[in-house]
């Protein structure tokens, strides 16, 4: 279970991140990078994922407008489990359907007031966490690290 002090470490790593272009496949601050990504980038630089992970960079970065596929959400659920909404807190992770598949994530900054995500054309910035335009219709899940890696 994550503490309050690792909590605000990967909101505040996820804050650093704001700014940065989008750009798929990519995890480099400041330079590009896509949501997934930064997920990856943010559990990483707080140290609550392996420096060494890697995510594939053959994706689609349009796969939920075209086939139900479940390689996004099961990726997350490799390091994450599920929670209810009502636990959802901030350091955790909200994981929106957009069209077919669950593939589009965001860090919670305080649910469901803000979230820092990477967006194309936006890059990565803040949201409102249930009324983002693009995202307010969605089906969304939650999840949180699981304990091997808090």
């Amino acid at each position: 279970m994550l503490t309050s002090e690792q909590r605000a470490a990967i909101v505040a790593e996820a804050k650093s991140w704001i700014g940065t272009p989008y750009r798929g496949w990519s995890r480099v601050k400041r330079h590009g990078v896509d949501c997934g990504q930064l997920l990856a980038g943010v559990y990483i630089n707080t140290g609550h994922l392996p420096a060494t992970l890697q995510l594939p960079v053959d994706y689609s970065l349009q796969v939920a407008q075209h086939l139900a596929d479940t390689a996004y959400i099961s990726k997350v659920e490799e390091y994450m489990r599920e929670i209810p909404e009502h636990e959802a807190g901030p350091g955790d992770v909200v994981v929106y359907k957009l069209g077919l598949a669950f593939a589009h994530a965001a860090i919670i900054v305080d649910w469901p007031g803000s979230v820092i995500h990477a967006m194309a054309h936006h890059g990565v910035t803040f949201a409102h966490g249930a009324n983002h335009p693009r995202l307010r219709k969605t089906t969304h899940k939650f999840y949180t690290l699981r304990e091997e890696y808090c």
